[in-house]
């Protein structure tokens, strides 16, 4: 996946939510910040100096910062986020709805993979991990796309539920 195609996967677009939602946009905001953290480490693995032999990498720092933000993301959706969506569609509709059942597994799925990333890229970075980074970013980048399709249909059926509930 090309670095140009991979924003666009993405809906980092802020929602028109009512005041009560707003951490809706909040979380999007964060989502922003994720995607042009994860475009610059992907930008700096990626380049090669004009002898082909030499290897730019990011930063110690950049790195680090973007899988703790990384970390703060997950956390966040995982204890907060994630739950109150899941309520609000219930609360709403009066049932469990299975948008929430199935997507939740496919989430947590890429919490895994996710964590390890960040476990093996997080601290004591050598030459061998550096030297391994382009292709776990290039599978950290298909991982955040499944993650935020599905966070993005949590959202989708919370508004969808609302649209209805508050149409009645």
């Amino acid at each position: 996946m090309g670095t140009s195609d991979f924003g666009k996967k993405f809906n980092t677009t802020l929602q028109n939510v009512d005041e009560k939602y707003s951490w809706i946009n909040d979380m999007i905001k964060a989502r922003q910040e994720l995607v042009i953290m994860y475009i610059k480490l992907l930008n700096v693995s990626l380049s090669r100096s004009s002898n082909q032999k030499d290897v730019c990498y990011p930063s110690y720092e950049d790195v680090t910062d973007f899988c703790n933000h990384l970390i703060d993301y997950i956390s966040h959706g995982h204890f907060d986020l994630y739950p109150k969506i899941i309520e609000l569609i219930e609360n709403c509709s009066g049932r469990s709805l299975s948008i929430a059942n199935r997507t939740m597994p496919k989430i947590e799925q890429t919490t895994d993979f996710l964590m390890k990333f960040t476990d093996k890229y997080a601290d004591d970075l050598d030459e061998g991990k550096m030297q391994t980074l382009k292709k776990d970013l290039e599978s950290v980048g298909k991982c955040l796309e499944l993650r935020l399709k599905n966070e993005d249909r949590l959202i989708i059926a919370l508004r969808l539920v609302h649209t209805i509930v508050t149409q009645i």
